[in-house]
Formats: structure tokens, sequence, C-alpha cells
């Protein structure tokens, strides 16, 4: 541990040093008088946790070998690279600095113009008295004095304005002033000085021109997932997927967009660059350390509020489905990069603040209506053998009606709200969770009221005194019992789940049983099973199933 302190120690100074370096003003040349590159983002990868890749290119002269980009993006950190594409030119160094600016403005207060007109002759008035005269002084702001380590002061604002009369110097307060009257021509524009955030970089090559490319992520852009399902037809869905891009970063013209499907691990996500030129080096070591002790994760899209569909449509209405002329969408190009899948839309032009959707793909899909039936653990001991002080829950699961979608496009269905339609008629909307290709998810759609449930469990056996670890257990055997009925007028598949602590030893209606191993100190498996079961209209049908679980003394 302490050896790992030291490192840790050692680590955060040298990326202070780093910093430190990095900030420092270069003496290479005047910034001001290098070329300046000019670039354009070309491709971009978005994430949909608000996270962008951006690469830019542009081509810039060289003035002995250097050039400055006036562009400095918010990067993260370590994600911050410039390169070059002439394979004879490599990148020697890179400076971050900051550059003295100067740009006009329209003054827009009385007090900018009597800073602008110093010199000039004037009527001034100020709290109701007119003074005559000529604008000697206004003086600016002033920083206090300061000792020790940089840290960020309020300035003194200054408050005055000095007027030359015949009678004299007279010393107003320039926020007092509500009027002014000039004898002849009078300046309107202030000249504001400020701070730029600047990199220049020296290349290695006998070329006076250069090709570059600046790579980085950054937050800001994000997309977001949607699906429309349309079950108008009884065994075939047509599902469209969309893209809503977020651009609140920058302007993007004419890109090539990515948008990823997956989980990637940016540790380093809310962290900037130390070339961001953003952050002093106490915060930085401060989000460093922060940093180190978190890791960027995706959420997954949560809370979907359900509707349910009305009671009954005017059929006379003949409205157009709300997925027509889908069926022509040609899907964009996709592919799998490692564990993630990127969909690529082409030609994209979305300016910062604006949003837009795309249109992924619109497929036919199999599917196929099922009622969906969990059913918790109720007997309240864990894998240790230990009995749970939570009480088991009383209240009868719901049964949902749900349809089964079948993957066979050439796309993994990432975690989206999806709207399911007959249609044009709205039937509910609820969440498609991430399904790869060839594989089956379930959509809810409503509550089924109509199909009645009920389960108990009692014990059939118990072998007391049971000796496993050293310690002491009752072996129990317990049979459990479901009970469905359909009270529907139409023939329904049921889908059934339930979790077990404990050896599931047999179970009735071909069910199937998956074991999960138990823990180190553990006793009992956590097992799970499965019912795929049809039921036809008016019958009653009852599952059964057997278990053994080691309950300690």
């Amino acid at each position: 541990m302490f050896k790992q302190h030291l490192a840790k120690i050692a680590l955060l100074t040298l990326m202070g040093m780093i910093l430190s370096t990095l900030s420092m003003p270069a003496a290479v040349e005047k910034e001001d008088s290098l070329p300046t590159l000019k670039t354009k983002a070309n491709t971009i990868a978005v994430f949909k946790n608000g996270l962008g890749f951006f690469i830019r290119e542009g081509e810039v002269e060289l003035k002995n070998r250097w050039a400055v980009t006036e562009y400095v993006p918010q990067a993260t950190l370590g994600s911050l690279w410039i390169g070059s594409l002439d394979k004879d030119a490599q990148l020697d160094e890179v400076i971050g600095f900051f550059e003295d600016v100067e740009s006009k403005t329209e003054a827009i207060t009385l007090q900018e113009l009597l800073k602008l007109n110093i010199g000039k002759k004037a009527k001034i008035t100020a709290n109701n008295k007119i003074i005559e005269g000529t604008i000697k002084s206004v003086p600016e702001k002033r920083m206090p004095y300061q000792e020790g380590p940089q840290q960020r002061v309020q300035p003194q604002p200054g408050a005055i304005a000095i007027i030359s009369t015949k009678d004299g110097d007279i010393v107003i307060n320039k926020n007092a002033v509500s009027r002014i009257e000039f004898a002849s021509s009078y300046s309107t524009q202030t000249l504001s000085k400020g701070k730029a955030k600047r990199i220049k970089f020296k290349l290695d090559t006998s070329r006076n021109k250069a090709k570059l490319s600046l790579s980085y992520l950054q937050k800001g852009i994000s997309w977001i997932p949607s699906y429309l399902v349309n079950i108008e037809d009884s065994k075939k869905a047509r599902i469209t997927m969309k893209a809503t891009l977020i651009n609140d970063i920058e302007n993007l013209e004419n890109v090539d967009a990515f948008f990823v499907v997956g989980y990637p691990n940016f540790m380093y996500a809310d962290i900037l660059s130390p070339l961001a030129l953003d952050q002093v080096l106490s915060q930085f070591i401060a989000g460093l350390e922060a940093g180190g002790r978190r890791r960027a994760e995706y959420s997954q899209m949560s809370n979907i509020m359900r509707q349910s569909a009305p009671a009954a449509f005017r059929e006379e209405s003949r409205n157009l489905p709300l997925d027509y002329g889908y069926a022509a969408i040609k899907g964009v190009p996709g592919a799998s990069e490692e564990d993630l899948f990127l969909y690529h839309k082409k030609g994209i032009s979305l300016n910062k603040g604006e949003r837009a959707y795309y249109h992924i793909f619109s497929q036919e899909v199999d599917y196929k209506h099922i009622y969906e039936w969990n059913v918790p653990d109720t007997l309240n001991v864990d894998p240790r053998g230990y009995q749970q002080s939570r009480q088991p829950q009383t209240d009868r699961e719901q049964v949902w009606h749900s349809i089964k979608l079948e993957n066979s496009t050439d796309y993994p269905w990432t975690t989206a709200p999806a709207l399911t339609v007959s249609g044009w008629k709205p039937l509910a909307q609820d969440t498609i969770n991430y399904t790869p290709k060839t594989t089956k998810t379930n959509l809810k759609l409503t509550v089924a009221t109509d199909i009645k449930t009920n389960r108990r469990e009692y014990e059939m056996e118990r072998q007391r005194d049971v000796r496993l670890y050293r310690s002491s257990y009752d072996l129990v055997t317990v049979k459990g019992e479901l009970y469905i009925k359909n009270a529907k007028s139409k023939d329904v598949t049921m889908e059934i789940k339930k979790k077990v602590t404990g050896e599931v030893l047999e179970v009735s209606h071909n069910g199937k049983i998956e074991k999960v191993a138990e823990g180190l100190r553990g006793v009992n498996f956590n097992s799970f099973i499965s019912w795929e079961i049809p039921v036809k209209a008016g019958e009653e049908t009852e599952v059964t199933y057997t278990y053994k679980v080691y309950i300690r003394h």
C-alpha cells in the first residue's frame, strides 16, 4: 500500500510538472506571426453518454517548421492527438499557451463611451448636474496585490472619471452619469483585450507545407436510439430504428458519423486534457485523483412511461400506417469493432444547438404473442442457508401480454424506447433491451387481466442436522405449484420464469433448469426454471416443480 501511495504521488507530481511546462509561454517565435492551421471535422464517432470522438483535418504553410492552431477543443485527458498525414513529416513538439488578443465591439454603456473618448470635449450630466469640459481620465479596474501561489481573486472596479473644466479638475462617479453630449465627432467602438487559447506545433520535415489531423474526445454531443414496431401483420413485424443526434458542441458540415452501440470504458471522460488550458495545476490534480476512483459507464434507459391502447378505434378512419414508406429505407452500413457496433451515416450537416434524426434501418422480422409471468423467489433463504429478514412477496405478480421479436436484421438492437403500433393505431411503449443478431427479445404491450394466476409452495420432507462445512443444516424438500387460468376467448402461450434458491429436482411441462454455482461459503444453488406452455381458451393449467434447500439452524 505504501509503495502504491508513493507511486501515486510521483505520478501526480510528474503530471503537474508536465502541465506547468505546457502552460508556460514559449519563446520559439512570436505566435501571431505563425501560419494558422484551419481544420474541419470530417469524421465523428458519437456515443450515447454524451461523448464524441472527432477527427479534423487541414493543411497549413510552415514557418521555420512551426505553425499554430486557433481551435483548441475541450478534449478529455489523453485523447488529444495531433498527427501528420504526410509520410516524410513527423510531429516534433506541441505547446499549449495563451495569446493576448484584441477585438473591437460597439460600446453599450455610458461608462464605456467615457473611456473611449478620453481627450474629447463633452457635456456630462451626473446626479442632475451638468459638467462641461474635457474627459481627462477614466481609470480601469485594478487587481489587488497578492502573495503566494496564483489564486482566483476579484479585481477592484474603477468607479471614477476625471473631467477637466475651466475651473479645474472635477472627479465624478462614472456610474452616476446619465447623459453625455459631445461637441464634435466621438468614438463608439471599444477595444477589448483578452486571452485566447492556442496550440502551436513543430514538425520534423523539410517541407514548407504540411497536412495534419487533430483528433480528440469531447463532451457535448450524443445520440438517442428509438424504435417503431408495427405488428399489423399477424406473423411479421416491421421494426424501424432511428438515431436522434443532439449537437451542442460545434457546427458539423458534411461529416461521416458513426453511432456507436456498446459499453466502452472511458476512465478519464470527466478530466480535461492539460492542453485544453482550462484548469490551474491544483484543479487538474484534484480532477485526476477523483477520476481515478470512478469509471464512466453508460446508463441504460429506464423508467419509460408506458401507455395502454384505447379500448376501441374508429375503423372508418383509414389512415396510412405510421411506418408507411419505411420499407424503402436502405439500411445504413454497419460494422463490428471489438465489442462495439457502429452504425455509419454519411454526409451529416448539423449546426451547434440543432437536433436531427436519421433512419438507420427498417426490416421485417418474425414475432409471436406471448404472456409473461415472472415468479420471484419467496422462500427467503440465501445461498448460505440463512433465513432472510425481509417478508415474502404476497401480491400476485402481473402477467404481461408481450411480443417476442427475433432479431434477423443485420444489426444488433441497442437499448432504446420502442413504440408498438398496429398500422396507424398506437398500442404501447416500452423498452427494447440490447439484443444481438440472431437472438430474441420480449417487448411488453399491456397487463393481461384476463389471465388468472396463483401459486403456492409447501414442505414435503425435512432432514434435520445435516452437517456441511462444520455447520448444521436442515435439508428441506419443497414442492411448488403454479396455477394458470386462461379467461380469454383465444389460445395463448405462457412464458413463465421462476427463481429458486436451492437445487431443482424435477419440473413438469418440460421446464428448463439453469443452475448458477453457489458462492465460496454457499450451500445452495441459485436456480432458474423457465417454461413455454400453450394454454387453450377457457382452460386451467397447473405447473409443478420440486427442489431441495439447505436451511441453517
